[in-house]
């Protein structure tokens, strides 16, 4: 159990590190929407905590979008205009300040989807104009291993505090935005218009997720893992596909503004 929980997450992280590589950081921040940290610390919540708690975890997870949102949105407008330093910090506080707001929240599940949903589509009208990413990328040395083992900490750490900080917690804890961080990061101190677009991508990857944590929720107490997960991650991959339907039409529309 201890090595998959080494192994899980890192594996995935470093696949979407590899793709941003060869495609671009807008498709890196695209595939960010797949649950590749929420996924993994569901899964071991149920093996070691019991559906139950999963369960109720998942659907904290899905109200805690609403704070890696929030991080997306807030430092996409403050990116324009402030250092990465002073971006991350503000962006970081909008993230606590919802975290904050939605632990005591109790909604039924589609409920909480309606109210996610409605933030999300805000949000993404709200949205600044990005602009494509141009350039080359240069990365630090060992990034990769570094995300890597930053993904496995992330794992290991929240399941093994989870019993002590609870479903509802553990849920919306996990949800805060790490890797988001490390991408905006990276893109920003390049390119602050190339760094909107990565998290408006973000952004509407999370109805992937909030379909993810929806079924997951729904199905972990009725079914087995096994086809729980496999449920959930149909849904998820179902809307991944519409998410990239909508991002093209966009940087269609951007490219369009640009050559104008």
């Amino acid at each position: 159990m201890l090595l998959l929980k080494f192994l899980l997450a890192p594996a995935l992280i470093g696949a979407v590190t590899l793709a941003g590589r060869k495609w671009g950081p807008g498709v890196a921040g695209w595939l960010l929407g797949l649950p590749l940290i929420s996924g993994p610390v569901l899964l071991f919540l149920d093996l070691e905590q019991g559906p139950e708690f999963a369960s109720r975890a998942a659907q904290a997870c899905l109200l805690g979008l609403m704070g890696w949102g929030a991080f997306c949105f807030v430092y996409a407008y403050v990116c324009r205009k402030f250092s990465w330093p002073i971006s991350t910090a503000i962006g970081w506080m909008a993230y606590f300040i919802v975290a904050a707001a939605v632990l005591p929240v109790k909604l039924g599940v589609a409920t909480s989807f309606a109210l996610v949903a409605t933030v999300i589509a805000a949000m993404l009208f709200a949205f600044p104009q990005g602009a494509p990413f141009h350039g080359g990328v240069g990365e630090v040395k060992y990034e990769l291993w570094w995300r890597m083992a930053t993904a496995a900490v992330i794992v290991a750490t929240l399941t093994a505090v989870a019993k002590f900080l609870g479903p509802v917690r553990s849920g919306v804890l996990t949800m805060f935005p790490a890797y988001t961080t490390i991408f905006a990061v990276f893109t920003h101190r390049q390119q602050s218009q190339a760094a909107v677009t990565i998290l408006k991508s973000v952004t509407a990857g999370l109805y992937t997720q909030a379909v993810f944590f929806v079924i997951l929720s729904l199905a972990l107490p009725r079914f087995a893992l096994p086809l729980a997960f496999a449920m959930a991650l149909a849904g998820a991959l179902l809307m991944q596909a519409l998410t990239l339907v909508y991002l093209r039409r966009q940087s269609a529309v951007a490219s369009r503004i640009e050559v104008r």
